[in-house]
């Protein structure tokens, strides 16, 4: 079942909000000098109170007497941006720019056209020249750093954000991308840093908001992650990449009604958006609604027959559903469509296991496993039916590779000890068992844990202060990688007045789970 995220935002709504969000500002007037001259200064003024007309019939008096004045072209540009008049503009900075090629200011405005007219490769070389010309001026390295994330370059585009926030730490726009870009490099703790100071900032951003959301949500705080992606829906309900980022929230956080809710809604209003029909058939799937996800899926087959992800999904349903016929048929289609998706292979071996067909599943592991050599599961699977079939050694390499690409798997190492315990390897088997063991024992602690901290916050609600502090003393104690444990320990303990004590137990937490920390403001660059 493959939930579709919608957290990275697509090329064309990228560069829809780089224009969106960069229009010509006047505080970056070229050179103005110490005195200025009449003329400018009463453009200047007319531009400012929106007399863009008024403001051209000035700057053209001024060019009648003086011909090669650069800075008039620039303004004269400003005001036909003002006037929507983009071809007018670009004449106009390019006249500037042939009186004054170190005007960085027109560099800057003539590549944001160029890049409004799909030649993003001259509008970043004009940007990249302006900030040559004038590392101070922030709107080139605002523009370059955008359309640097825009057309996939984001390495490049880390420094040249990094610079603009820099000059403009309040600048909410430019902490978005910068969010946007130290996300997509792995950098999750700075990129959620700097999209919440977005929102901070420009509450009512919506874009950011979402992006806050999805990226709170690959933190692993997914309440926090859902009241940013809430927000960002109620800013912008014609998001659907918001809704879908919601839906996903929601279906982690176990809060399968209303992500089938959530889902269902934008399917009606955005029908054409099969993403949300996808994820709303996972999302009745963990409901338990069976039945209805394979009506999803099959209406999602029917669109589009040729979709192997929804004939693979469909297959899953229906495999769940327990109509094996038919997920068969479902997960075959799948297979012949996707040559390179290895789940459809892998279910359909489990289909065919499930049936008594164990013979008949090996040659579709094998196939899974030669589209992901990594699959785990498949390994496992694979060595369990070799074991069944007589064929130790294949089944004992099997259960090694399944160790080496999910050391934590404890069934592989049962399976393991398993077949050295045959092959007379005592010591062998023995630290397989013993592994095994311990490995279960560490799941069922972890389990006990979250069902102690329940018990703990149950005891909090009632005032039982002592109460909920040994709960919480005895949920870290059964997992010490318990990050709300520690955390609520580390409260406990401060209301008590062992404030040290406290205070470790909060710091483990947030090493643990950083999302755990008290909101910071996104520092600026150095």
């Amino acid at each position: 079942m493959n939930d579709r995220q919608g957290g990275s935002m697509n090329n064309r709504g990228a560069l829809a909000l780089l224009l969106a969000l960069a229009g010509p500002v006047l505080a970056q007037a070229p050179r103005p000098p110490a005195a200025a001259p009449a003329w400018f200064t009463e453009a200047r003024r007319l531009l400012e109170a929106g007399r863009a007309e008024e403001a051209r019939a000035a700057i053209e008096g001024h060019l009648a007497q003086v011909p090669a004045d650069a800075d008039a072209f620039y303004l004269l540009g400003v005001v036909h941006e003002r006037r929507r008049d983009a071809a007018a503009a670009r004449a106009a900075y390019e006249t500037a720019l042939n009186h004054d090629p170190k005007l960085a200011e027109a560099h800057d405005r003539l590549g944001f056209l160029l890049g409004q007219a799909g030649k993003t490769e001259d509008a970043i070389a004009g940007f990249r020249e302006a900030v040559h010309l004038k590392p101070s001026l922030f709107d080139a390295w605002y523009h370059l750093g955008a359309t640097l994330w825009w057309t996939k370059q984001p390495a490049e585009a880390l420094p040249a954000l990094q610079a603009a926030v820099k000059l403009q730490p309040k600048h909410a726009e430019a902490r978005f991308y910068l969010g946007l870009v130290l996300k997509q490099q792995g950098d999750l703790d700075g990129g959620v840093g700097h999209l919440r100071e977005a929102t901070r900032l420009a509450p009512d951003l919506a874009v950011a908001h979402n992006q806050l959301g999805a990226a709170l949500l690959a933190w692993g705080d997914e309440e926090g992650a859902i009241a940013s992606l809430r927000r960002a829906v109620q800013l912008d309900p014609s998001s659907t990449d918001a809704a879908n980022n919601l839906g996903l929230a929601l279906m982690q956080k176990g809060e399968a009604d209303e992500a089938v809710e959530t889902f269902r809604g934008l399917v009606q209003s955005a029908p054409d958006f099969r993403t949300a029909r996808h994820n709303l058939g996972s999302a009745l799937m963990q409901k338990g609604d069976l039945a209805a996800a394979v009506e999803v899926y099959r209406d999602l087959t029917r669109l589009d027959p040729a979709n192997a992800e929804a004939c693979y999904n469909l297959g899953l349903a229906l495999k769940q559903k327990d109509d094996f016929a038919a997920a068969e048929t479902a997960l075959k289609r799948a297979i012949e469509l996707d040559r390179a998706l290895p789940d459809p292979p892998y279910t359909l071996a489990v289909v065919l296991w499930q049936t008594g067909r164990g013979r008949e599943a090996v040659p579709f592991l094998r196939e899974a496993i030669a589209r992901k050599a990594d699959y785990a599961d498949a390994h496992y699977l694979l060595g369990t039916l070799l074991r069944q079939q007589g064929q130790a050694d294949e089944a004992l390499q099997e259960f090694r590779e399944t160790l080496r690409h999910q050391p934590a798997a404890a069934e592989a190492w049962l399976g393991l000890g398993q077949m050295l315990q045959q092959r007379k390897d005592t010591e062998g088997a023995a630290r397989a068992f013993a592994e095994a063991d311990r490995l279960n024992k560490k799941k069922a602690d972890a389990q006990a844990s979250r069902v102690t901290l329940t018990a703990g916050l149950k005891k909090l609600a009632e005032k039982d202060a002592a109460g909920a502090l040994a709960q919480f003393r005895e949920a870290v104690r059964l997992d010490p990688q318990n990050a709300r444990a520690h955390d609520q320990l580390g409260r406990a303990l401060k209301a008590q007045g062992q404030a040290a004590e406290g205070d470790r137990h909060l710091a483990e937490a947030r090493r643990l789970a950083p999302y755990l920390a008290p909101p910071a403001v996104g520092p600026a660059p150095p």
